[in-house]
């Protein structure tokens, strides 16, 4: 059933999603892949909802940063993935990467007025919490946390195949390999960010605070996480193997892979615009 259905990659921000992404390129045609724009430009959830019942049929993939729901619209029928992170690590990463980018909608207010991770978090409540309300469905802020986190539980326990974790990126990338058959043959890790200033306990707490919901699915996930493990063990260790013992590619080989990498990618970012 998994091979017919369409395989929804429900992208969380600053959870090593870009460098899966790099990945799922090469296992599916770009062509068959629609690519969510993160800017609600033209690839929207909106615009996929609208499009002739056959093309949406022929999709082997939905990705992108969007709400849980979009497998509604797929007529063949969808299995979710997702990665998730630790919310105090993925807060920061989130902070430190709108301060690197400089088209990012936010990037000019934190610049403007000097707003530091603590002000953030009083000031974005729609950014707190993010991964409960991804996962949920759930845009709303107002909604009671209890009810928003037991849907987010609910999701992860019956609509998602493999629950990745950030942290132990490739054992979940096997466990994705072996359960949709993909081939890896190398993989380079995306938008890393090499440095970050230390932080007091007293940021991390308020980060904590401000995320409760998110910390408690994290640690649910983490669960259905070691429970995918044990039931693909054998086979998560083997791949795990093959992917460590593979020679590294020379710089040349990694710059072929790399320019081919992004044109798929663009290929399916402009399909899914048209």
């Amino acid at each position: 059933m998994v091979d017919r259905e369409a395989l929804v990659f429900l992208h969380i921000p600053k959870t090593a999603g870009t460098t899966l992404n790099r990945i799922i390129d090469w296992q599916y045609s770009p062509l068959a892949i629609f690519t969510i724009d993160p800017y609600r430009i033209r690839a929207t959830p909106q615009r996929l909802k609208q499009l002739p019942e056959k093309r949406r049929r022929a999709l082997r993939v939905v990705r992108g940063h969007m709400l849980y729901g979009i497998h509604n619209f797929l007529p063949q029928g969808a299995t979710y993935i997702t990665m998730l992170r630790d919310p105090v690590a993925r807060a920061l990463s989130a902070y430190y990467f709108v301060l690197r980018r400089p088209l990012n909608p936010l990037h000019r207010k934190l610049k403007r007025e000097r707003l530091s991770i603590e002000d953030c978090l009083r000031l974005f409540p729609d950014r707190q919490n993010l991964q409960c309300r991804f996962i949920a469905g759930v845009e709303d802020t107002a909604i009671e946390d209890e009810r928003l986190l037991e849907m987010a539980r609910e999701h992860l326990r019956k609509s998602f195949t493999v629950v990745g974790i950030s942290e132990r990126f490739e054992e979940s990338l096997m466990l994705m390999a072996t359960t949709f058959g993909w081939e890896i043959s190398s993989y380079d890790n995306c938008k890393v960010s090499k440095r970050r200033p230390q932080i007091d306990s007293g940021t991390v707490e308020m980060i904590r605070d401000h995320n409760r919901l998110d910390l408690e699915l994290y640690e649910f996930g983490k669960a259905l996480f070691e429970e995918s493990l044990q039931k693909k063990g054998a086979a998560v260790k083997e791949g795990l193997a093959r992917l460590r013992a593979l020679q590294k590619p020379s710089s040349l080989e990694k710059c072929y892979t790399s320019t081919v990498g992004k044109g798929r990618f663009l290929i399916s970012k402009v399909a899914s615009a048209i």
